[in-house]
């Protein structure tokens, strides 16, 4: 359990910490948040960067992960090879203003995270926000990737907070 609920296997535990992150009444300004492997998904991502926190998992296989560019054209140079997804910049554009009163929305505790991530995967067409917050968390994603792929003291730093 976590932040005195259960947390059901049918939802990335990742969600439950944020929502006790969105609850909790403490002098606590935690900015980073650390988790397994388990809790990490693009949308996840998204959802953290939007209320203001750096989504930190420990990632048991980050070379398998895909870094996403933002210019299909744009030569990334050393990246080229590992840069396989492309981004889509547009549905971020088109969905900004409702990302932004979802964000709100938590932050102000009037719907719970765990709430809304379930009405955003209740479709197996995505809609136009949860597409546009995917988004958000892939370009923050691959951001996150390249300092924990480069910098061992950051990824040692991740791992003695989970232990």
């Amino acid at each position: 359990g976590f932040h005195g609920i259960v947390i059901p296997g049918t939802l990335r535990d990742s969600i439950f910490v944020l929502e006790g992150l969105l609850e909790q009444e403490t002098g606590l300004n935690p900015t980073e948040i650390m988790t397994d492997t388990a809790g990490a998904s693009d949308l996840v991502f998204g959802l953290f960067w939007l209320l203001g926190y750096q989504f930190s998992p420990r990632l048991a296989d980050a070379g398998a992960s895909v870094f996403w560019r933002m210019d299909h054209d744009a030569d990334y140079g050393v990246l080229n090879d590992i840069a396989r997804g492309q981004s889509d910049p547009r549905k971020i554009v088109l969905q900004w203003d409702e990302m932004i009163r979802t964000a709100g929305s938590l932050k102000l505790g009037k719907v719970q995270a765990s709430v809304l991530v379930r009405s955003l995967l209740k479709s197996e067409r995505p809609s136009g926000l949860t597409q546009a917050i995917i988004e958000v968390g892939r370009i923050n994603k691959t951001l996150y990737l390249l300092n924990y792929i480069d910098d061992e003291d950051y990824r040692r730093r991740i791992l003695t907070q989970l232990n």
